[in-house]
């Protein structure tokens, strides 16, 4: 097996995570909002479900191209994975890339949902409209700020896993 290989097979996963996190938890508040304001949830709710069609068609349909783009393959030793015991250095890469890839995926379909919250209540802030639920939404900044620093942190630990990995081992090695 190859590392592109390996790379695939965990996007693809971390693309069926991420349709079941959409189905279950992001869908049903899509359906509490969309009663309030109909004509401009649905234009928003139609955007929002363009953007998670693309994302999860990429994952599941095109991860050569997040592979790509992100560089996952690059920085191992060779270009096979063996079977063989694999080196410490290798664990801890992969290891970098699948925490990153899991913040990325855990936090991505909230903030999503959030910016889709945020664009209804902007519009009906416009037509005067609004209730302590929905400015404590708009004004609830520590979540906001929560959901962008875990997006931002996932995808640094992707596109800088192999420095990631090589901290790690030299503090390790400084530490024995």
């Amino acid at each position: 097996m190859t590392k592109k290989d390996l790379f695939r097979i965990i996007l693809k996963i971390a693309g069926l995570y991420f349709l079941v996190t959409i189905v279950f938890y992001q869908i049903p508040s899509f359906l509490v909002f969309i009663k309030t304001v109909p004509v401009i949830s649905l234009v928003v709710a139609f955007a929002v479900l363009l953007i998670i069609a693309a994302i999860f068609s990429a994952l599941i349909f095109k991860p050569d191209l997040i592979i790509n783009l992100l560089k996952l393959d690059k920085g191992f030793d060779g270009d096979n994975i063996t079977l063989q015991p694999i080196s410490f250095l290798n664990l801890i890469k992969l290891s970098v890339i699948v925490i990153g890839l899991f913040l990325i995926v855990k936090q991505l379909p909230e903030f999503i949902t959030h910016v889709f919250f945020l664009f209804k209540l902007l519009v009906k802030n416009q037509n005067g409209i609004s209730g302590m639920v929905e400015n404590q939404i708009l004004t609830d900044y520590v979540a906001w700020a929560i959901k962008i620093i875990t997006l931002i942190t996932g995808f640094l630990m992707i596109t800088n896993y192999s420095a990631i990995a090589r901290f790690v081992i030299k503090k390790d090695s400084e530490n024995n």
